[in-house]
């Protein structure tokens, strides 16, 4: 029978089985109830007696969220209920992202994608050595990037390392060079205070001095082709071949030619000799006249000197053949001035070829006729001393026989005709005669050289053309 209040409740069956016409559910034990703190324990989040940091477990607690001593664990959930989530002691969880992923900003940073720019310019750079400077700078970024990529995890490393190993080797081949260079280089010279050679040193070949001392490289005397820039010269008292007796500049606007040149050298150096040397008849025996004059490329290069100097039979020389004019007595002075213009001119016809035509020889004749007269008139303008004068007046008289001969050589009809009547005029003077001269005046005597125009050896001096 129905209540007013509503439809009567039924107990429900001990077997669980619902009663007809009601909702079926399962039966459930009521949870346990948490006991209570113990009294002793001070409220969640509230300091207690000893606690060294706010949040430290309560003592017999071993960490935060653990339950109080004889407090159970919570129930586990009903069946088909997932368990809460759960955080993980000092990271904290973010929402969600989109598809179940966690949002950007959260989770594992990735690498960064792509290739270290430095490691690739090193390489660059690295190969790109032979610039000078950009291995240096190819070294710097290759330790840059190498760097780099092990922080970043970018790729790159193998290029860095490369670019660093090639860079290396650049910078090593020109430390190479340079130690080779400085090692190799000559040795600047070194003079004195007067300009003369103290210590062995390298001079341009243009620039050489008078009294510069020197052994002449084998090959250069008359190669027309040689590359030599530089000669090393020495004291003049050590071993050499050849001294400098000055130089002269070719006055040419433009290029005259090997030819030119050499006969320009051979007829000039002459002259700069005589100036050089107040005795000329004290060289050695054998002694030629060479030069050293520009060829066309040292031309185009505003290189127009010719020097001149004296190569010796051997390089055994080892004093300086220069003597200031004031070291002679007047007497030797006298006789030197006299004979000077004279050898100078025998000289200039010794370096004119036979092949020059008959005008050029016959002035070549006359020159020396003239000066053979002039010889005369100084060796005759005052007395000699006693023991002098016999030796002066046999030189006087041959002397005149060979002007006259030489003036008829002025006039030869052929060259055929000259070089016989030249000959003939050399011949009238005795170089034993000169000799006998020269030691009566204590004046050095070398065989040989006596006579004027036997004072240069007969060869032809050729010269060198340098492009230094």
């Amino acid at each position: 029978m129905d209540s007013e209040t509503g439809p009567e409740v039924t107990e429900a069956s001990p077997s669980g089985e619902p009663d007809a016409g009601g909702t079926p559910f399962a039966p459930v034990d009521p949870a346990p109830p948490f006991p209570s703190a113990p009294a002793s324990q001070p409220d969640p989040g509230q300091t207690f007696q000893g606690q060294q940091y706010p949040g430290q477990p309560y003592p017999g607690q071993p960490y935060p969220g653990q339950p109080y001593p004889g407090q159970p664990y919570p129930a586990p959930p009903y069946p088909g209920q997932p368990y809460p989530a759960q955080s993980w002691p000092g990271y904290g969880q973010g929402p969600a992202g989109p598809y179940g992923y966690a949002p950007y900003g959260y989770g594992v940073p990735h690498a960064p994608a792509g290739t270290n720019g430095m490691a690739v310019a090193a390489l660059v750079l690295g190969i790109c050595g032979f610039f000078f400077i950009t291995p240096i700078v190819g070294l710097v970024l290759g330790l840059v990037a190498l760097s780099a990529v092990r922080r970043s995890g970018q790729k790159g490393k193998g290029l860095a390392i490369s670019g660093i190993v090639l860079s290396s080797l650049w910078i090593a081949l020109f430390a190479g060079l340079i130690t080779v260079a400085a090692v190799t280089a000559p040795d600047p010279v070194h003079r004195d205070a007067a300009g003369n050679v103290v210590k062995k040193g390298s001079v341009p070949v243009f620039s050489l001095r008078p009294k510069d001392c020197f052994t002449v490289p084998a090959g250069m005397i008359g190669s027309t082709e040689s590359h030599l820039k530089d000669f090393t010269v020495v004291p003049c008292s050590t071993p050499h071949d050849s001294e400098t007796v000055g130089s002269f500049t070719a006055t040419e606007s433009s290029f005259p030619g090997i030819d030119a040149l050499r006969a320009e050298g051979r007829s000039q150096c002459f002259t700069v000799l005589t100036a050089y040397l107040t005795d000329v008849g004290s060289l050695p025996n054998g002694s030629i006249v060479q030069f050293v004059y520009p060829n066309e490329q040292a031309w185009a290069a505003s290189k127009h000197r010719v020097v001149c100097f004296i190569q010796f039979p051997a390089a055994n020389v080892t004093k300086l053949l220069y003597h200031d004019a004031a070291s002679y007595t007047p007497d030797q002075r006298r006789f030197l001035d006299a004979e000077r213009p004279l050898i100078n001119e025998l000289a200039h016809l010794s370096a004119t070829r036979q092949s020059e035509d008959l005008p050029a020889l016959r002035e070549r004749a006359n020159a020396i006729a003239t000066a053979t007269r002039n010889d005369i008139a100084a060796l005759t303008s005052a007395s000699w001393p006693a023991d002098v004068q016999p030796n002066v007046d046999v030189l006087v008289s041959e002397r005149r026989a060979a002007g006259e001969l030489w003036t008829k050589a002025a006039s030869a009809p052929d060259v055929e005709t000259f070089s016989e009547e030249a000959e003939q005029a050399v011949d009238a003077v005795d170089p034993a005669d000169i000799g006998t001269v020269r030691s009566a005046l204590a004046l050095p005597v070398t065989s040989g050289v006596s006579s004027p125009s036997g004072s240069f050896d007969s060869s032809d001096p050729s010269g060198s053309s340098l492009a230094a």
